[in-house]
C-alpha cells in the first residue's frame, strides 16, 4: 500500500504540473502559472491538511455510530486527501459522504488560509452589486474567495479522475456536493460604523461558516442520500418509476452499492467491526455506547478508570495562570460476545 500510495502521489504531481502547462522557458510561461508553479509546494501541504481535516470531521459527526468513519486500513491517512479505489471498493453511501467531506475541507482550507493571507497573490472574493436604496449598510472588508477554493479543488482532486465509468461519475457528483454546502455556508457578516457606536454604516462581507457546520449538513445529506444507475455513461436516479439524469445542480449525496454490515468485522470494506469497539463516558455517553453494542446483539463490559486534569485556574499578575490538578472519573465501555 505505501507503494502504492508513492506511486499515486507522483502521479498527481505529474498530472498537476501537465494540466497547468508549465514550461522551462519564462518568456512561455504566463504570471498566473509561475505564480502557482510557485505555489504548487504550499498548495499542495493546504490540500493534504483538508483532507485530514475532512476524515477528523467525519468522525467527529459519526462518533456515536456503528460506522465511525473507521477506515480500518492506517496506510489510507498516506493517501489523504486521495481515497484510492482499491482502498474504498464499493460506491455505499458511507464512500459518499468520504468524498463529499474530503472536497468540502479542502474547498475550506483553502479559501481560510487565502482568507489569513497565507497563499501568496490570494485575494478577496468578489461580493454581489450594491443593494439601491437606504439599506444602511455596504459591501466592504474582505468576503472569502470561494471560487478560488472550489477551482483549486477541482485542479487537485477532480482531475485525477479519469475515464467516463459509474465510479468516476459517482466520486465527481459527491465532490461537487461537498463544494456546494461550503457555497451555501457563507453568511454575511458586519461591522458597524458610527459615532459612539450608533452604528449609521454597517460594511459588510462574505465569510465561511465553521467546517463543524459543514460538516453537520453533509451528514444531514448522508441521511437523505439517494441510490443511482449507471446508464448511458450517466448517473440516473429512480423517480416515479421513471429513469431520471442527475446533472450538477443534483445536490444530494448518490451511491451505487448498498452499504455492508457495519457491525461485522470486514477488511474488504474497511470495517473494523464492532467487537472489541471500546467508547470513552467522556467522548461517547456510556448509555449510547451500550445501545451501540446491543443494535449489533453484542454484550458489554463497563469499566471505571480516574484521570487529572486541569481545574480552578487563575490568572496570576503578571502573566501566568496557575491550576490546581483535580481526579475525574470515567468509564471506558467495550463491546464483548
Amino acid at each position: 500500500m505505501e507503494l502504492l500510495s508513492t506511486t499515486f502521489l507522483a502521479i498527481l504531481f505529474i498530472l498537476v504540473r501537465t494540466q497547468q502547462g508549465f514550461t522551462k522557458t519564462k518568456s512561455r510561461s504566463s504570471p498566473d502559472s509561475i505564480l502557482r508553479q510557485k505555489n504548487y509546494p504550499l498548495l499542495w501541504r493546504i490540500v493534504r491538511e483538508g483532507g485530514h481535516r475532512g476524515l477528523a470531521e467525519c468522525q467527529q459527526q459519526f462518533k456515536n455510530e456503528i460506522w465511525n468513519c473507521s477506515l480500518g486500513d492506517k496506510n489510507v491517512h498516506k493517501q489523504l486527501p486521495i481515497f484510492v479505489k482499491t482502498t474504498l471498493p464499493f460506491a455505499t453511501r458511507e464512500t459518499a459522504f468520504l468524498h463529499a467531506i474530503s472536497a468540502a475541507a479542502i474547498t475550506h482550507e483553502l479559501i481560510l488560509q487565502c482568507r489569513q493571507n497565507r497563499i501568496p497573490g490570494c485575494k478577496c472574493g468578489k461580493t454581489r452589486k450594491q443593494p439601491t436604496g437606504n439599506s444602511g449598510w455596504q459591501w466592504g472588508g474582505c468576503s472569502d474567495d470561494i471560487k478560488f477554493g472550489e477551482k483549486e479543488t477541482r485542479r487537485f482532486i477532480d482531475k485525477l479522475e479519469k475515464g467516463n465509468d459509474a465510479r468516476t461519475a459517482f466520486n465527481l457528483h459527491n465532490n461537487e456536493v461537498g463544494r456546494k454546502v461550503v457555497r451555501a455556508s457563507l453568511t454575511k457578516e458586519c461591522k458597524c460604523h458610527g459615532v459612539t457606536g450608533s452604528c449609521n454604516l454597517k460594511t459588510c462581507w462574505k465569510q465561511l461558516a465553521p467546517f463543524n457546520v459543514v460538516g453537520s449538513e453533509l451528514k444531514q445529506k448522508y441521511r437523505a442520500a439517494v441510490r443511482v444507475s449507471f446508464l448511458n455513461n450517466k448517473l440516473h436516479k429512480r423517480d416515479n418509476n421513471r429513469d431520471r439524469l442527475v446533472t450538477r445542480k443534483h445536490k444530494k449525496l448518490v451511491y451505487l452499492d448498498s452499504s455492508p454490515d457495519y457491525c461485522v468485522r470486514n477488511a474488504t470494506v474497511g470495517s473494523p467491526g464492532m467487537l472489541g469497539r471500546t467508547c470513552r463516558s467522556d467522548v461517547v455517553p456510556t448509555k449510547e455506547c451500550k445501545s451501540l453494542c446491543n443494535s449489533c446483539q453484542l454484550r458489554h463490559k463497563t469499566v471505571e478508570h480516574y484521570k487529572q486534569v486541569k481545574c480552578r485556574c487563575k490568572f496570576v499578575w503578571c502573566c501566568t495562570v496557575k491550576c490546581d490538578l483535580c481526579t475525574v472519573k470515567y468509564s471506558l465501555t467495550t463491546c464483548t460476545k
